[in-house]
């Protein structure tokens, strides 16, 4: 860990820096901007120089004054090469060589250049002649500018160092040595068995002078309540076991009264489910025995001869009577059987899989049906066909059949009501159903509509309610289906439940799962 002086010092080593810095990047770039408008000026009357030499001789064919022209221009080091090719064929062009003397270029020689400029040249104003071409390179008025840089960094590090040392020495003889020596005093009083005893002794009569009495005050004020604020530590140590302890004990008791819940949801389907198989077994069972007496009775007189084409023509009508009965009731018990087996397994076995809401939506209003069989309550579902979940088919069956039997419960009196309970599903995007449960009941009260997800809470207390249906509803929807769940209801005018799911729900480690 970096000491107050060690960090001090770094930062103030940095700000120096960045002061002397910034000065030298200022007239650095300042420099730089001067010298790239001399680059520029010098480019400038080289276009003016040649543009007034070369058409003269170029108009005379005086190659030796071409030269000359040429030679005088790549006298500013940032011209490397001159190219001149006029329109009767000639082609004269100068350079150096890497000995700096200057030479005529190849004709098919091409210098590396930063920068070409090109001059048409014209006679008296009126006779193009040619194009001279001038090859231009920035490496001299780089070099320069790296000289410069290399003498402005000196000049940095130089003043860096001296005003650092200079602020190092000051810092240490009046604020680093006090602070030192105002640090021990500290270490020994920490070490100090008893409290009231840890006094510093007052170094001078300065700003730390001041910082050392006040400790000493604070010290004093400390000490006469150490006592006190120990044992208050003690008590509320031995308060929070105790509020851990109910705590726990709670959390418990919510989740045995959450399986509770979830298994008298699950045991009232059976009982309903049972008692709606008994009226289709029932018939079944009548027609056959029916059409097993009819049997016999032709059999009887087949064996004894007696038999008239009017008994057999009745015991036929008779036989496809209770075909039809014993078909027709068999098929429905079958259905009952099959949509329960299906929503009974995903509540238990609470397993992921791949299902079609629209079929599911039916499975499930089809094994509550026995519980609106008695009341003036329909249920009535619209949903696109075609909407494919990867989801938990479980979770879903608890949160509709809670919503649906809490709309019959609370908002028709237990079916005592007429009313309709609409179940809506579509797209809601390429990723996401939107899912809707709306009645035209009782509505739920202004005050109670914020509470109605939280756990316990329940207007039907006296009735037997627990308050737990609609916090489950909750959780399951925003932890294992991944979605939200909003509610929007008046008194007199209805409630409606949005949810908002992803087609395919996000992962959940079971508690099962878990070692």
């Amino acid at each position: 860990m970096k000491s107050i002086k060690t960090r001090l010092m770094l930062w103030l080593m940095a700000w120096i820096t960045v002061i002397l810095g910034s000065t030298g990047l200022y007239f650095y770039l300042h420099d730089y901007g001067i010298d790239q408008s001399d680059f520029q000026t010098q480019r400038a009357a080289v276009r003016s120089r040649l543009s007034l030499s070369l058409p003269h001789g170029i108009w005379q064919l005086d190659d030796e004054n071409v030269r000359l022209a040429l030679d005088s221009e790549l006298s500013w080091p940032s011209v490397i090469a001159i190219n001149v090719k006029g329109e009767s064929g000639l082609n004269l062009g100068r350079t150096r060589d890497n000995n700096g003397n200057l030479r005529d270029m190849l004709p098919n020689e091409h210098p590396k250049a930063d920068d070409v400029l090109g001059i048409p040249i014209i006679y008296q104003g009126k006779e193009h002649l040619g194009t001279a071409t001038v090859y231009l390179s920035h490496e001299a008025l780089r070099a320069r500018e790296n000289q410069h840089l290399i003498t402005i960094i000196a000049q940095i590090l130089l003043l860096d160092g001296m005003i650092f040392f200079i602020m190092s020495f000051n810092l240490q003889r009046f604020i680093f040595q006090p602070l030192a020596k105002l640090q021990q005093a500290l270490n020994t009083a920490i070490r100090a068995p008893d409290a009231s005893g840890a006094q510093i002794t007052h170094l001078a009569d300065d700003e730390i002078g001041g910082i050392v009495n006040g400790f000493n005050r604070i010290v004093a004020r400390t000490a006469a309540d150490l006592v006190k604020r120990t044992a208050a530590e003690a008590i509320a140590r031995e308060e929070k076991e105790k509020a851990q302890q109910a705590y726990s004990q709670l959390i418990a008791t919510q989740e045995t009264l959450v399986e509770a819940e979830k298994m008298a949801s699950l045991g009232s389907l059976v009982a309903g489910v049972a008692h709606e198989i008994n009226t289709p077994v029932g018939i079944t069972l009548t027609a056959a025995s029916h059409l097993g007496t009819a049997t016999s009775h032709i059999t009887g007189k087949l064996e004894s001869g007696n038999v008239k084409k009017s008994d057999f023509q009745s015991y036929l009508e008779t036989a496809q009577e209770c075909c039809e009965l014993i078909l027709a009731n068999s098929e429905r018990a079958a259905n009952l059987i099959h949509s329960f087996k299906q929503v009974a397994v995903d509540q238990t076995s609470e397993a992921r899989r791949s299902f079609h809401l629209h079929d599911y939506l039916n499975e499930v209003i089809t094994s509550l049906k026995p519980r609106f069989k008695h009341t003036k309550v329909n249920i009535d579902i619209q949903c696109e066909e075609d909407i494919l979940l990867d989801s938990y088919p479980g979770a879903l069956a608890q949160v509709l059949t809670n919503l649906v039997v809490n709309a019959l419960i609370h908002g028709y009196e237990s079916g005592e009501i007429a009313g309709v309970i609409l179940i809506e599903a579509h797209r809601h995007d390429d990723q996401h159903v939107s899912l809707t449960i709306s009645d035209n009941g009782k509505g739920i009260a202004a005050e109670n509509l914020g509470r109605i997800f939280d756990p316990f809470f329940t207007t039907r207390r006296g009735s037997g309610g627990s308050g737990l249906g609609l916090n489950i509803v909750y959780n399951i929807v925003r932890q294992r289906l991944g979605g939200n769940i909003e509610v929007h209801s008046e008194l007199g005018q209805g409630t409606r439940f949005k949810l908002e799911m992803p087609c395919i729900a996000p992962t959940v480690q079971h508690k099962e799962n878990v070692a």
